[in-house]
């Protein structure tokens, strides 16, 4: 009985450390967070259409869609909105998108 209990805890044990080095390596795997600042040009039911400056390191100014990492951003985001997300090269997903608020950006530049 106590041979099966330190089996199973074993077992347990195993597939925890196999769950954390894989989370550890999707994670490194995204590499150096960029940032993208853009205009949303459509809002589509599980996509942003972004109009967006260069990303360095990352693609050139263009407008494309990408997905979102939380769907509740589709609903906040609307037509026009200037945004700013957090975006990792080979990976067309916008995270942590932030709507700026107009005049936001201006009053930037002229400090």
């Amino acid at each position: 009985m106590r041979f099966q209990q330190m089996l199973k805890t074993l077992v347990a044990v195993s597939a925890m450390i196999c769950l954390l080095a894989a989370v550890g390596a999707a994670q490194q795997a995204k590499g150096k967070p960029l940032t993208l600042k853009g205009k949303v040009t459509d809002v589509s039911k599980d996509r942003l259409t972004v109009e967006h400056g260069n990303v360095e390191g990352f693609m050139a100014a263009m407008t494309m869609p990408y997905k979102v990492d939380r769907p509740d951003v589709l609903a906040k985001v609307k037509k026009g909105d200037q945004i700013e997300a957090t975006v990792y090269a080979d990976d067309f997903t916008l995270y942590d998108v932030k709507v700026v608020p107009p005049g936001a950006a201006t009053k930037a530049k002229a400090k």
